[in-house]
């Protein structure tokens, strides 16, 4: 994997970020057989204004290759033992670079094992005189919340397990802040549960950014190209079926409805098997229990891994999207998506702590909403009354032009400049100026 002189050099320079993370197939954003890390990590670098090295995986061989102002080094084996080296190794090839940016998430590396190796990689890059900031993309104190997520049951030796886990967990990220120059989070309320175990000045909260970039298409045509009929009422779960998401809910709420105000109803789970979890056997087990309640139920359909060019056609066909999660571990990438394609929403009383948020407190004053209006207790009836409601009352057009607003302040094009200020500390007037203004939006 040799660089031309020239390439190497526009890269070797002090203004350049380093980045480490999972990244999408050449060409594309949103690549099928990868973490949703992937599309949200080339939407920050996208928005830099400044050049990026992104060191990244490689499935059969090593390359190298630019994209716009990105030199993208496809370099280690995930889940490899000399993953972190190998990284450490590419690193250290470009001597003038001393900025780094790391994606984090348990599972997107590999092995448990393969993660905590982060903390020594971490350590060495300190020792080096690195500046390194973390972006957890999850952040979990209590792993109870997420049993159906990690394998756990009830029984007395998976308690405790549990206890374990938790011990580890908060371990690992007082470490993480010990070793990382800064730790970034996606949403206020992961900053204040990060700050239970991790000195609060090291941690900034920048919110998940919403991709304005992606081009719609009307609901008449999506419907047309994916065989929908025009009167039809459309709810939508997208996204990876995962316990945390509450897949399994999702089907066996809406298992045997026809009808939604007297009109046919459809209920299309957009998605596939979690690439990061299908090595588990207790989540193949989970898989196999959610796709025998869609065969089993009336209107339901689940459509396995949806590529790129179809995203758009599932979001613009769709009448609700619905996130009936069960922890608000992490923000979601299938939110923002709603946020882009500004449909209506609905989301569950766990994950509506994001609502929080000072933006979207503004957002719902402003377009005459309160929260109690999207969201939802983790009770079938609750959730089918709520998708009721917002299909029949009026509120979808509110809900759309919260999306818009949402869309506009949370762009990704904002977000960067917010990433570049925690990074280098340094702005334009300009940028240092739009930094400002919606990291006070954002109230942080």
């Amino acid at each position: 994997m040799k660089l031309k002189q020239n390439i190497f050099e526009k890269y070797n320079h002090p203004d350049v970020v380093a980045v480490v993370s999972p990244y999408p197939k050449k060409g594309e954003v949103y690549s099928a057989g990868t973490t949703g890390v992937a599309s949200y990590s080339k939407n920050v670098v996208r928005g830099f204004s400044r050049k990026a090295l992104v060191l990244t995986d490689y499935k059969a061989v090593k390359e190298a290759y630019e994209e716009d102002n990105t030199l993208v080094m496809r370099c280690y084996r995930k889940n490899s033992a000399t993953m972190w080296f190998a990284v450490y190794k590419r690193l250290r090839k470009f001597k003038q670079i001393k900025t780094v940016l790391v994606h984090f998430d348990f599972s997107m590396y590999g092995s448990f094992t393969t993660a905590g190796q982060i903390i020594p990689f971490l350590f060495l890059l300190k020792l080096a005189g690195y500046k390194v900031s973390v972006v957890s993309h999850s952040v979990i104190l209590d792993v109870n919340k997420l049993s159906g997520h990690v394998g756990l049951t009830n029984s007395l030796l998976d308690r405790v397990k549990a206890v374990g886990y938790n011990s580890v967990f908060r371990l690992f990220y007082y470490l993480l802040g010990l070793t990382a120059s800064n730790i970034i989070v996606l949403e206020k309320k992961l900053k204040d549960r990060l700050g239970r175990v991790v000195d609060n000045s090291k941690i900034q909260a920048i919110p998940h950014g919403v991709d304005a970039t992606l081009a719609t298409v009307s609901k008449e045509k999506a419907r047309k190209q994916l065989g929908i009929g025009s009167n039809e009422q459309v709810v939508l779960f997208f996204g990876f079926v995962n316990w945390f998401k509450g897949a399994d809910f999702f089907a066996e709420t809406f298992d045997n409805i026809t009808k939604l105000l007297n009109k046919p109803a459809r209920f299309i789970m957009a998605g596939g098997k979690s690439p990061t979890l299908n090595d588990k056997t207790y989540y193949r087990d989970y898989f196999a229990k959610v796709d025998r309640l869609v065969k089993k139920a009336k209107n339901i359909e689940i459509t396995g891994y949806v590529p790129q060019e179809k995203i758009k056609l599932y979001f613009a066909a769709a009448d609700l999207v619905v996130f009936p999660y069960r922890d608000f571990m992490c923000a979601s990438g299938v939110l923002s998506l709603t946020f882009s394609y500004q449909k209506p929403f609905i989301v569950s009383s766990e994950l509506a702590k994001m609502l929080d948020a000072r933006d979207f407190k503004q957002a719902l004053r402003q377009v005459g909403l309160a929260k109690s209006d999207m969201v939802f207790s983790l009770e079938q009836a609750d959730l089918l009354n709520q998708t009721t409601n917002v299909l029949a009352d009026g509120l979808k057009p509110k809900l759309e032009e919260l999306t818009k607003i949402i869309s506009e302040q949370r762009s990704f094009a904002k977000t960067a400049i917010l990433y570049e200020d925690a990074l280098f500390a340094t702005t334009t007037a300009v940028s240092g100026s739009l930094a400002l203004e919606v990291s006070q939006a954002y109230g942080k």
